[in-house]
């Protein structure tokens, strides 16, 4: 093979990427055999073995077997755990109310002589049909390793609070019980929690705590293998995404929260089982819990600053950090930087400002383009093909998806950079793009100073890539004409001066896309396809040298083996028993009605569950399941079951306010409850079991236009009292709903196939039956 510069840039470009890339994985597995100091996620198993078993959601018999589990394991590892049991109601997500009975376990390891409380936190409920080996049995296994790898060397300074949470599916409650009324709450010097939304993946620090300074520099000087940018916490406090690490934040703690994301399809589903879950993610999160549980636990916490910082890694796990307070003076420097690269070009008549700007809406449009291009591909896809229709946020294969998108959109940019290059020079495209990248600083730097160094570092590290190579070699004065201008062939100093430039770009901006890919899912590829446009437009030069401006090589270098990814994502992503596919069945008794059907939230139905819903007796969903959309719904034979059951304790009307006081109950022992005002009602003041709703419901219900109401998990066998006070204006209605996590099994008329699971997890495989009650 010969070389030449052009290939010389083609090939470190690649390499570059790939390698950062590759550094986005877990490492690997320690073994069992390792020494009793070293976390091993081998040890580790034996635990998610027993923990994930079952699916244990809130209330079940299985919920509690994991529970004494727990407590066993705990007492064997020498400390002694309690049971936090108590109620709960969150307001935290508005109508209907998420309320349930939980047990939270906790345990303490004495510190020699304790500043503040290291508080690992991680969540052992499940949600309904699934096992939850990865959410968040992973967490749970972790700090169990954790703790007897703690035990076996010299006590802390500070003592390690575990805290195992309960009923985190239904709302956090498990830890807002804690932080609520727990009387350790208040020795919390620093958080650590440990959640999960896939099966696999590197382990990412996604969220922080009030005064991010000092946990994010000791996790740079303690852990192994840190992954963690100032970025995650900026999308995720807007995405809305919640953790157990909310209420410390809420109370004012500091705090590090971890998760692996990747092979999503498994998320909340029965296929979350410890043989699909990869262990490098669970020994990752435990090099996490055990090496900042000796940094933290070392520490003075009581001293602590308030600061916040912004962070990123480059190459390796090298983690960089620097105040937010500096984030004004970098964008400065960088806007000057940027203002002395054009006025070099302009001096060289390599570019003008009008040309310029004139670049900068031609690198927009391109944006738009390639991100409309991508979003209209993926709903394409989607729609037609059917593995993608039945799965409900991405397919088992997603990175093949992934790399048939991003190459898509880089060959959608270049086509697009080659447009642009028909009216405008080299270096007036280039600055353009990255005019739109300094515009995108200075936003962040105002609105999302935790973002900015995203934009900041590769923005620079483009403009002195450009000034050494684009504007040092000149050209020809730009011209109108649709032909490009002149250029010189590259030099070997220009390649090497453009990988270099690229390097650190790289190491910056990369992961940016790749990452979004694996958080939003294939529903959302316009957003990642939009970052991998945003991030070409760093490379515009090397894209030069490459002949992007000249010839349609660089479009088909990208479209070709996008359209290959194509091809083999869409033939490889079939159904197997290893990879399920889902498929939506619940029955539902209507006890006043005196009527029972089938229901279902799918779009096609597979063949097995399509038999229960025969086209002659089609019919529009009457039955209302909370935060489910029905797609359909049959007839179904009437199964004698109870009615959630309503007994009227009091009922009192004074100036013209009634009071009721109701217990609410199960008589088939169901686990979750859902209970609504269902007439047009004013709600004026409620409390559920002993928990009073502080705000005005009514309030609420003229903001999410719903019914006021609640839902409650763990319920227990004598049922929950619920008081209410509403105008006395006519009769109250109430409705109840009562769930189990299983099919009538004499209904069921054939088992399910093994390349079939249940889905989705709030409806699958329940049985349900309503009761109305008029008062």
């Amino acid at each position: 093979m010969r070389w030449s510069p052009r290939l010389l840039v083609a090939v470190a470009l690649l390499a570059l990427v790939a390698l950062r890339i590759a550094q986005l994985s877990p490492p690997a597995v320690v073994p069992a055999s390792a020494p009793p100091e070293v976390f091993s996620a081998e040890r580790a198993r034996e635990h998610l073995a027993r923990i994930a078993a079952e699916p244990r959601p809130t209330g079940s018999a299985a919920h509690r077997r994991a529970r004494d589990y727990l407590l066993g394991e705990l007492s064997k590892l020498g400390v002694q755990p309690e049971i936090q049991s108590t109620s709960v109601l969150s307001r935290q997500w508005g109508l209907p109310y998420d309320a349930a009975h939980v047990e939270n376990i906790v345990a303490r390891l004495p510190g020699a002589d304790s500043t503040r409380a290291v508080a690992l936190v991680a969540h052992y409920d499940s949600v309904p049909g699934s096992p939850g080996a990865a959410d968040d049995g992973s967490g749970v296994a972790a700090l169990l390793e954790t703790l007897r790898a703690l035990r076996s060397g010299a006590p802390l300074r500070n003592d390690v609070l575990l805290l195992f949470t309960d009923a985190e599916e239904g709302g956090i409650l498990g830890g807002k019980a804690f932080m609520d009324e727990h009387p350790l709450r208040g020795e919390v010097g620093i958080a650590l929690n440990f959640d999960a939304r896939g099966a696999g993946g590197v382990v990412a620090m996604f969220d922080t705590g009030p005064g991010d300074a000092w946990p994010v520099r000791e996790l740079a000087r303690a852990a192994p293998y840190p992954v963690a940018s100032s970025l995650f916490p900026e999308v995720a406090r807007r995405m809305g995404h919640s953790t157990d690490l909310s209420v410390f934040k809420r109370a004012g703690i500091p705090g590090l929260n971890f998760a692996f994301s990747d092979g999503a399809a498994h998320y909340h589903a029965p296929s979350d089982t410890v043989s699909n879950l990869d262990l490098r993610s669970v020994q990752h999160a435990g090099d996490y819990a055990l090496s900042l549980a000796r940094r933290f636990g070392a520490l003075d916490l009581g001293r602590r600053g308030g600061d916040d910082a912004v962070y990123f890694n480059t190459w390796g796990a090298h983690l960089v950090s620097h105040p937010t307070s500096w984030v004004p003076a970098i964008a400065a420097l960088i806007a000057c930087l940027f203002a002395g690269v054009a006025a070099a070009a302009r001096r060289r008549q390599v570019a003008s400002l009008g040309r310029i700007a004139a670049g900068s809406l031609g690198f927009l449009a391109l944006l738009l383009g390639v991100s409309a291009a991508a979003g209209g591909l993926a709903w394409a896809l989607r729609r037609a093909h059917p593995v993608l229709r039945a799965m409900p946020f991405e397919p088992y294969n997603a990175p093949a998806y992934r790399l048939a998108i991003a190459l898509a959109a880089l060959a959608a940019a270049s086509v697009g950079y080659r447009l642009l290059r028909r009216r405008l020079g080299a270096c007036e495209v280039a600055l353009g793009a990255l005019l739109v990248w300094l515009l995108l600083l200075a936003a962040a730097s105002l609105a999302m100073p935790g973002a900015s160094f995203y934009f900041a570092w590769p923005l620079a590290s483009a403009l002195l890539g450009l000034a050494a190579v684009t504007i040092r070699r000149g050209g020809a004065p730009p011209t109108l004409l649709p032909t490009p201008s002149p250029t010189l062939p590259p030099t070997w100093t220009d390649a090497a001066v453009l990988v270099a430039a690229a390097t650190p770009a790289v190491a910056v901006a990369v992961p940016g896309p790749y990452l979004l890919f694996v958080a939003l899912g294939l529903p959302a590829a316009a957003a990642p396809a939009l970052a991998v446009a945003l991030v070409f437009g760093l490379f515009l030069p090397h894209a030069e040298v490459l002949g992007g401006g000249r010839s349609r090589s660089l479009a088909l270098a990208f479209g070709g083996p996008a359209v290959a990814a194509l091809a083999v994502a869409c033939a490889t992503g079939g159904f197997t028993e290893a990879r399920p596919r889902p498929a939506s069945l619940a029955y539902a008794l209507d006890a006043a009605a005196g009527e029972a059907h089938w229901l279902s939230a799918d779009r096609d139905l597979d063949p097995w569950t399509a038999a229960y819903f025969p086209e002659d007796r089609a019919q529009a969903p009457s039955f209302a399941v909370p935060y489910v959309r029905l797609t359909r719904q049959s007839e179904a034979p009437v199964a004698a079951l109870p009615a959630p059951a309503l007994t009227v304790l009091s009922d009192v009307t004074s100036g013209g306010v009634r009071a009721l006081r109701l217990r609410v109950a199960s008589p088939r022992g169901a686990p979750w409850l859902f209970a609504e005002v269902a007439s047009p009602t004013e709600v004026l003041r409620a409390e559920v079991d002993g928990r009073r709703v502080e705000e005005s419901a009514r309030g609420a219900q003229a903001k999410r236009d719903v019914r006021w109401g609640f839902t409650y998990m763990g319920l227990p066998a004598g049922g929950i009292e619920w008081s209410l006070e509403v105008e006395a204006s006519g009769p109250v209605q109430i409705r109840l709903v009562d769930q189990t996590y299983e099919l009538p099994r004499e209904l069921v008329r054939a088992a399910r196939p093994r390349e079939l699971m249940g889905g989705p997890y709030r409806l699958a495989d329940s049985t349900f039956v309503s009761g109305a009650f008029w008062l």
